[in-house]
C-alpha cells in the first residue's frame, strides 16, 4: 500500500479578524492558499498582517520561486 497525502476539506484560505471590541486584544489567523498560516496578536502587527494579506494570491511561493 502506497502513502498518499493527507488533503484536509472543509477549511478554505482567508483573513480573520477577531478582538476589535474595547479592552481586547486584536488577533488575526491568515490561512495562505498555499496552506501556510500566519498569526498576528496586537494592534500594530494584525494592521501590518492586514496590509499585506491578499486571498487569492500567494506571496509565500513568489520568494521560493525568486531565491
Amino acid at each position: 500500500m502506497s502513502e498518499q497525502p493527507t488533503v484536509i476539506t472543509g477549511i478554505t484560505p482567508g483573513l480573520t479578524v477577531r478582538g476589535l471590541d474595547r479592552d481586547q486584544t486584536p488577533i488575526a489567523d491568515w490561512l495562505c492558499a498555499c496552506r501556510r498560516h500566519e498569526r498576528a496578536t496586537g494592534r500594530t502587527a494584525v494592521q501590518q498582517l492586514l496590509a499585506r494579506a491578499r486571498t487569492g494570491h500567494c506571496p509565500h511561493r513568489q520568494e521560493v520561486t525568486a531565491a
